[in-house]
């Protein structure tokens, strides 16, 4: 991404730096041809705009203007302390004054690319600003459908076991505890671990499938053990998976959360817990279209990228979306890779995403 120019602009009203990175020729391309597509891409947690620097050699050589992110509380954005501040909605407003600023207004021409909290950010850029949009791409984080009704922790975990069996979001738990951060930045190398680790199950009819994300992820109490080195992984550290063990990635992520901390991004997970944002996606689905679609609808083109080792984010959690009839045009792909795919299979994810966007929003030579 070195050919990439980093930029900043503090958003209004609450006074937030956001720090982003626009392609080559970004500035002279979206003002020569005006209506090219540009691809706005949104990395998830606890990562930065540089997630996606393994897709970028395949994605630049196309004619799409491309801007990358900071999203929130990671990179070179604002670590803000306020939950408040991690609102979907403050977030699609803050991205929509950077394209503002970029001379890329509401002229219906940009692609959201989200992954794991930033596909979360990408549906809601889509929802609330879908004049300026022209197609969504989310990746891993299936559509989360806005609701009137506030998000239980405990609920939904009690629904997901029923449901899939295992509580899907138990992770949060440990993410929203009072010295979480402070765990995770006194052993940054165990939550790398936490989320890069492979652990093929030795139970016969799981096929030695790679566990290590339920274990962690969506067993209670096992992350907190993990990175605390209690209980059961008081003296075990698991095996890293082939990519993790690139002693850059790994440099790369221990430089930048020991200068950041992770008390500012698990803001996320803090901010739904406590319904911050309610008001806001009960005011969003009320809302009235200029089309008098259902203002949940997600009616342009969208592709949907999940992963076979994601036991989090599921690739089947579309479904929802669509009994609801709430898609019109989806496409759904799978990728053989686990949670953190773009540091694993990165340019499988650019040929599926390359391969989407030209077919569908070609670009006359």
């Amino acid at each position: 991404m070195e050919d990439f120019k980093h930029k900043t602009l503090i958003t209004k009203p609450y006074d937030l730096t956001y720090s982003y990175y626009t392609s080559p020729s970004f500035e002279e391309t979206i003002f020569e041809s005006p209506h090219i597509p540009i691809l706005v891409f949104c990395h998830g947690y606890p990562d930065d705009a540089f997630m996606w620097e393994g897709a970028m050699p395949r994605l630049t050589k196309l004619p799409y203007p491309i801007l990358l992110m900071d999203i929130l509380g990671l990179g070179g954005s604002t670590k803000a302390s306020n939950p408040k501040m991690y609102n979907y909605k403050q977030q699609a407003d803050s991205i929509a004054q950077i394209l503002d600023h970029e001379g890329v207004k509401g002229d219906g021409r940009i692609i959201p690319v989200g992954h794991d909290w930033g596909s979360a950010i990408s549906q809601r850029l889509y929802l609330y600003h879908r004049e300026r949009c022209l197609g969504l791409v989310i990746c891993s984080l299936a559509y989360q459908v806005p609701s009137t009704e506030p998000f239980d922790l405990d609920a939904a975990n009690k629904a997901t076991a029923g449901r899939f069996g295992y509580p899907q979001w138990e992770y949060w738990n440990f993410f929203c505890a009072p010295d979480a951060p402070k765990l995770m930045d006194e052993d940054l190398s165990r939550i790398y671990e936490v989320n890069h680790g492979l652990y093929p199950s030795n139970i016969p009819e799981e096929n030695g499938r790679d566990i290590w994300m339920r274990e962690m992820f969506c067993t209670l109490g096992a992350m907190r053990e993990y990175v605390a080195k209690q209980g059961k992984y008081k003296d075990f550290t698991v095996e890293l998976k082939p990519y993790a063990k690139n002693p850059e990635l790994k440099k790369r992520f221990m430089e930048r959360m020991k200068k950041d901390s992770f008390a500012a991004p698990v803001n996320y997970y803090h901010s739904l817990k406590n319904n911050t944002m309610l008001e806001e996606e009960r005011a969003l689905c009320s809302m009235t279209t200029s089309s008098g679609e259902d203002p949940r609808m997600i009616s342009k083109p969208m592709l949907y990228i999940g992963q076979t080792g994601d036991w989090v984010c599921r690739t089947d959690l579309m479904i929802d979306a669509k009994k609801e009839g709430l898609v019109k045009d989806l496409e759904e792909k799978v990728i053989d890779a686990g949670h953190w795919f773009l540091y694993e299979v990165p340019d499988e994810l650019a040929q599926v995403v390359e391969e989407w966007v030209t077919r569908k929003f070609p670009v006359k030579s």
